[in-house]
């Protein structure tokens, strides 16, 4: 008999080869989805606030005006005429969701990797990846706080010396980096 515990998680022998096999992760602001690669880990980064575009007004006066109109069409099943007065009201183009961009955690997986398993925790929110690479058992876990507006990644090993890694970041945005200072960035 099973507490019902393991019916809250979900889990994959493999790591997601594609975005919609990813394990989604998020606070309601920040967010990720989490492949669970053996050689490199990518976390797909999401932020409410990243759009395409820039500020704009968005207030059309004439909406309201032809509220009511709008409104009587449909009452009178006008569909066709009601969407053309609608289409009239809805101001510049719509700016489209963009995402943050990728950290990639680089390991050396120079051994195959053995006893994979991928997982989401649905009752603690936290996405892990665990396999064995020689004698050692590796263990991610990634999670969202939302009192402290962070992404957590927790990298661990049972075996020391096990866990080396480089971190990188990507992004489908054009961008540069260039040196400010001794300790800065521009961006």
């Amino acid at each position: 008999m099973t507490s019902g515990h393991d019916d809250l998680v979900l889990w994959y022998p493999e790591p997601a080869a594609e975005w919609v096999a990813a394990l989604p992760i998020g606070n309601g602001r920040l967010g990720a989805m989490v492949f669970g690669g053996v050689a490199t880990e990518r976390l797909q980064l999401n932020d409410d606030t990243l759009w395409s575009g820039g500020p704009r007004d968005w207030d059309v006066p004439r909406a309201r005006e032809v509220l009511p109109e709008i409104r009587r069409l449909i009452m009178a099943g006008d569909y066709r005429a009601a969407d053309e007065l609608c289409k009239q009201t809805q101001g510049p183009y719509n700016q489209s969701y963009q995402p943050l961009g990728d950290v990639l955690l680089d390991f050396d997986a120079s051994e195959p990797a053995e006893e994979y398993r991928r997982a989401l925790d649905l009752r603690t929110a936290v996405a892990s990846t665990t396999f064995r690479i020689g004698n050692a058992t590796i263990q991610r876990e990634v999670f969202a706080s939302a009192p402290d507006q962070v992404i957590v990644v927790r990298l661990s090993a049972d075996q020391p010396g096990a866990l080396s890694f480089t971190a990188r970041l990507g992004t489908p945005h054009p961008h540069s980096v260039e040196p400010l200072g001794v300790n800065g960035l521009a961006l």
